[in-house]
C-alpha cells in the first residue's frame, strides 16, 4: 500500500492504493515500514510547491523507520540483518508506503532505547540540522531562522554542544535557555542581531529564502539555504531562484551555500550513515531532544496531512503504517 499524490491540491489529493512491488535487484533489500515522517516538505509537495516534485503521480515521504525483512551481501557487511530496525533517509521521495525496496547503503540500525515513533521524527529533521551546520563551518556565532521549529530546534542543540553562541528567530520559548531569541515580527530583527554581536554572526542557517537574513550576518560569514520558503502559489518558482540566487552568491559577502540533504545523502552515503547513526545513538541516550511524534494512523493519511499542515508548536506527525 502506499499514499500517492494523484493531482496537486489539499489533503483529497492523497489516494491510498495497493501497489505491486517489484522484488529485489542485486543488493537491495526488501523494508516493512512502521513509520514514516509527514512534515512540512509532503504538504508542499502536495500542493505543488516542491521543485523537486513538479508533476503529480508521486509517493510522499523522505524518512521512515521499519522492520528488514531480507538481507544481502551489502546489508550483512553493514551489520544489518534480517529482523533489524532501522532508519533511513530516500534520496527521493517515496516513504509514505508500507514496503519499501532500497539499496541498504540508505540505512542504519535503530538503537534498542529509542522508540519506532521517536526515532522516525528524526531522520530527515536531524540529518538536515546537523549538515547544514558542518556547512557553516568553524562559526562560533549561529542565527538559526525558526530555531523552534523541527529542525531549527535541533541544530540550536548540536549548536550549543559545540560551544557556539546561538541566536534565534521566533516568537515562542526557545528551545535551551542559551539561545537568544529575536523576534523576527519586528522589522529592524537584522539591525539588532548586528548590535548584539558586534558586526552581525558568522553563520545563519535560514529556510526562508529571506534576503533580510543576510543583513544579520557579518561580511565574511555564511548563509546556510536549507529551503526557500517562497510566496503563496508561487513556492516552485522561487525556490528555483533562490537556489540559482545561492549559488552565484557562493563567493559573495557573506557568501552562500544551499544544503540539499537529497543529494547529499545520494552522493555521500557513508558519511550521511555515520551522521545518522550518531544522532539517533544521541536522542537513545538522551543528549538530544526531539520533538513529541503525533503519531496518526496510515489509513488516516488525510486527517495526518491536515495535522502537518496546523504545525503544532513541539510536535511532529508521524504516520503508522
Amino acid at each position: 500500500m502506499a499514499a500517492r499524490v494523484v493531482r496537486f491540491g489539499d489533503p483529497s489529493a492523497i489516494a491510498i492504493a495497493r501497489e505491486t512491488l517489484r522484488p529485489p535487484r542485486g543488493n537491495e533489500v526488501l523494508v516493512r515500514v512502521t513509520h514514516a515522517a509527514l512534515g512540512s516538505t509532503d504538504v508542499l509537495a502536495r500542493r505543488g510547491g516542491y521543485a523537486l516534485q513538479p508533476v503529480p503521480g508521486f509517493v510522499p515521504g523522505y524518512d521512515f523507520v521499519g522492520v528488514l525483512e531480507t538481507e544481502s551481501a551489502v546489508s550483512a557487511a553493514l551489520g544489518l540483518r534480517a529482523g533489524a530496525r532501522v532508519a533511513g533517509v530516500f534520496p527521493r521521495m517515496g516513504a509514505h508506503a508500507t514496503r519499501l525496496v532500497v539499496s541498504p547503503t540508505f540505512l542504519v540500525a535503530v538503537p534498542d532505547a529509542l522508540t519506532s515513533e521517536a526515532a522516525a521524527v528524526l531522520p530527515l529533521n536531524g540529518v538536515t540540522a546537523a549538515l547544514a551546520l558542518r556547512y557553516a563551518g568553524p562559526a562560533r556565532s549561529v542565527l538559526i531562522q525558526g530555531i523552534t521549529g523541527a529542525v531549527g530546534s535541533l541544530a540550536a542543540q548540536l549548536a550549543l554542544r559545540d560551544g557556539r553562541t546561538v541566536l534565534g528567530t521566533g516568537t515562542t520559548t526557545p528551545p535551551a535557555p542559551d539561545v537568544t531569541l529575536v523576534d523576527y515580527r519586528d522589522p529592524g530583527w537584522p539591525a539588532s542581531v548586528r548590535e548584539q554581536t558586534g558586526g552581525g554572526v558568522e553563520a545563519a542557517i535560514d529556510h526562508t529564502g529571506s534576503p533580510l537574513v543576510r543583513e544579520a550576518v557579518a561580511p565574511s560569514g555564511v548563509v546556510v539555504r536549507t529551503a526557500f520558503a517562497g510566496r503563496a502559489g508561487h513556492e516552485r518558482d522561487d525556490a528555483v531562484r533562490g537556489s540559482a540566487t545561492a549559488v552565484l552568491r557562493r563567493f559573495g559577502h557573506p557568501r552562500e551555500i544551499v544544503c540539499s540533504v537529497p543529494f547529499w545523502v545520494l552522493r555521500k552515503r557513508p558519511e550521511y550513515r555515520r551522521m545518522l547513526t550518531g544522532l539517533l545513538a544521541d536522542a537513545s541516550e538522551g543528549r538530544l531532544r526531539v520533538f513529541e511524534p503525533e503519531v496518526i494512523a496510515f489509513d488516516a493519511v488525510w486527517a495526518a496531512h491536515r495535522a502537518a499542515e496546523a504545525r503544532a508548536v513541539g510536535r511532529t506527525v508521524v504516520l503508522r503504517m
